[in-house]
């Protein structure tokens, strides 16, 4: 018998395994689906995290059809490995919007605002620059500026994009003001990818009262009465039951509510369905996905990280041998948040710009990257007005969840990334970036009336695999866990990642989640 059970070992649940067990007394088994790879080379070199798509360190998830978006399955990477999707995303370090959090409180979730949280992203933080009003120093998670030099072409598009947009450029994306063009920063440190794997879970590996379980699928919650007593894991081909006096699901906005579906608690008539008797009905299980879009508008490119099948092989020998080069360094080094018209109540545009190409149409299959010089600027919806759901396609808990977002459902998404696309050309059009910039490869100069635009947006939109909302946090109807963690109805369950967010934030969603986590343990060692 455990205190704490954690099932999933991603950026939450090692956050939670670290800070569960500080004490040296209180008992925390960890369990993952995945391996103990988070130290392979693929996963520390940043620069690769492309080449963990569609690996067996990757669920490899695909949408349904999305009826407007061309009906395509559009590709759903979920990391499956210690360290979750934060071992193969692109460590942009990125909090979102203040008044995201004060939102979340206003909603009915007090203790949630940004004064709130701010103290939590701040106790994790070991900022470069050093501690200040917005930033921490000291804590486990390294957060650096790009190390080396800057490139050109992301210079001169800051300085185009501030002119024509009329912003400022900033180098703190996470303070005061996030409304700004600059380079990022990122959970890096010395060209080492720095996932709560290696920041948290890594030093609590020596305690004696954590246990890492990997390898192993939670197949369902011990569900006796209105009590949770643990987790039922299918390891090697034998199942068995890890108690805990608290379990707490950790699975992302896809994984936790597939977990808590298959244990009959959701909404009844779709649990029926498929064959599985409701155990507590919860409406909105799986319900309120929403997750961001990017577009990428493409240019051959000067000043940029040209492509050549000579240079690449070079990469991971210079990696190795120095920690440097493009392997060292995250693909969307360059971007930041503007208004997409002057009424806009936030910025509610976030930009992604990478040095190298892309090969159309769109990421829904793998593609060799295009050899050459090309600048890739990426417009994002930050802000949907769609949203989803994930729902049970199967009673079998080896079988992939039917994840649904809606995508454009609601037609302002559509207008909004089209706008972003118009945009995107008039940043490249503006001096100095102008100079650099030669032929507009994707979607081309060919697409140019609206209703083209709005064609090539359906073809090429690509997931920026942010997906939140699906086990929603509040005291309404369709709430799923209220304020403290907990599930409606049930003692002993709480969850603590990506799901729980009542409304998606402008921004990167992985260092909020550690957020959550953070703030997760503390409610937990407050509740003993």
């Amino acid at each position: 018998m455990f205190d704490y059970v954690v099932v999933g070992a991603g950026s939450a649940g090692c956050v939670l395994a670290n800070r569960l067990t500080a004490d040296g007394k209180s008992r925390v088994a960890l369990i993952e689906a995945g391996p103990r790879k988070h130290h392979s080379f693929k996963v520390r070199a940043v620069g690769m995290y492309f080449q963990l798509w569609r690996t067996p360190l990757d669920w490899a998830f695909s949408t349904v059809p999305q009826k407007h978006v061309d009906n395509r399955r559009m590709f759903f990477p979920r990391g499956k490995v210690i360290g979750g999707t934060g071992s193969l995303n692109s460590v942009v370090y990125m909090r979102g919007h203040r008044a995201n959090y004060d939102e979340w409180r206003d909603l009915g979730n007090p203790g949630w605002g940004y004064r709130d949280v701010l103290p939590y992203f701040k106790k994790s933080e070991d900022n470069a620059r050093g501690a200040s009003e917005y930033h921490g120093a000291g804590g486990p998670l390294a957060v650096d500026d790009i190390e080396g030099l800057r490139v050109p072409a992301l210079e001169a598009w800051i300085e185009a994009a501030a002119t024509r947009c009329k912003v400022k450029k900033t180098d703190d994306f996470n303070g005061d003001d996030q409304e700004g063009v600059g380079f990022y920063q990122f959970n890096l440190r010395k060209g080492l990818r720095q996932s709560t794997a290696i920041a948290f879970l890594e030093p609590a590996l020596r305690r004696p009262n954590l246990t890492v379980i990997t390898d192993a699928l939670a197949t369902g919650l011990v569900v006796d009465g209105d009590r949770v007593r643990g987790v039922r894991i299918r390891q090697k081909g034998v199942e068995r039951v890890i108690e805990g006096l608290e379990t707490i699901v950790c699975g992302g906005a896809v994984g936790s509510p597939h977990l808590l579906m298959l244990s009959g608690i959701g909404e009844g008539a779709e649990l029926r369905a498929v064959g599985i008797e409701p155990r507590h009905e919860l409406a909105g299980v799986g319900k309120h996905l929403e997750d961001h879009l990017c577009m990428p508008v493409q240019f051959k490119a000067t000043g940029v990280n040209a492509l050549s099948r000579l240079a690449m092989l070079t990469w991971p020998l210079r990696y190795l041998t120095a920690r440097k080069g493009p392997l060292a360094q995250s693909p969307p080094q360059a971007g930041g948040f503007t208004r997409s018209r002057p009424g806009s109540a936030l910025p509610d545009n976030q930009w992604h710009v990478i040095p190298f190409g892309f090969a159309p149409p769109n990421t829904d299959e793998a593609r060799d990257p295009p050899m050459g010089g090309f600048l890739t600027i990426l417009p994002g919806l930050i802000y949907p007005k769609s949203n989803g759901e994930i729902r049970l396609a199967s009673k079998d808990p080896a079988a992939a969840p039917a994840i649904d977002p809606r995508f454009f459902s609601d037609p302002a998404d559509l207008e909004h990334l089209v706008d972003g696309v118009i945009l995107a050309r008039e940043i490249a059009a503006t001096a100095p970036l102008a100079q650099h910039l030669g032929d507009e490869v994707w979607p081309g100069a060919k697409v140019s009336s609206r209703d083209e635009v709005r064609a090539a947006v359906r073809t090429s939109v690509n997931v920026i695999f942010h997906p939140t909302g699906t086990c929603k946090m509040g005291t309404d109807a369709a709430a799923v866990v209220d304020p403290e963690l907990r599930v409606k109805g049930l003692r002993g369950l709480r969850v603590a990642d990506a799901s729980v967010m009542p409304k998606i934030i402008g921004g990167n969603t992985n260092a909020p989640t550690i957020m959550i986590a953070e703030k997760a343990a503390d409610l937990l060692l407050q509740a003993r």
